[in-house]
């Protein structure tokens, strides 16, 4: 189980740096657009991490008793996939526009900062 969870652990860190670094790409262009792989990168991120819940769970019922294996903030996990949700509606809605706006552009960017931020609210 700590091979899994550490695989999917490397595959959503990854993903999710994935997203970052495809938006910070548009940053000094004047024409944004959706990189093509950040919906890859989205959709990679939303199934290692409900795959890293799943794998917590199980750890969590074969040890109910230690700590290291207690259960996620369900609050949390529901606040980052809402999040994640979000963005991917919104690069789903302009995957085919030709140019997006600064404002959509930095709202992407602003969403991914919140996510990381809420990981870390994580025990």
């Amino acid at each position: 189980m700590k091979a899994l969870q550490a695989a999917l652990l490397i595959i959503h860190l990854l993903s999710i740096a994935g997203i970052v670094i495809l938006l910070l790409t548009q940053a000094g262009k004047v024409k944004k657009v959706v990189p093509k792989g950040l919906t890859h990168a989205g959709l990679t991120a939303l199934v290692a991490g409900l795959g890293l819940v799943g794998v917590r769970e199980a750890q969590h019922h074969q040890h109910p008793m230690d700590s290291q294996y207690a259960v996620y903030n369900y609050g949390t996990i529901g606040a980052k996939l809402a999040v994640l949700i979000v963005i991917l509606v919104i690069t789903f809605k302009h995957s085919k526009s030709e140019e997006i706006s600064r404002t959509t552009w930095a709202t992407l960017l602003g969403l991914t900062v919140i996510n990381i931020g809420l990981a870390g609210t994580l025990k």
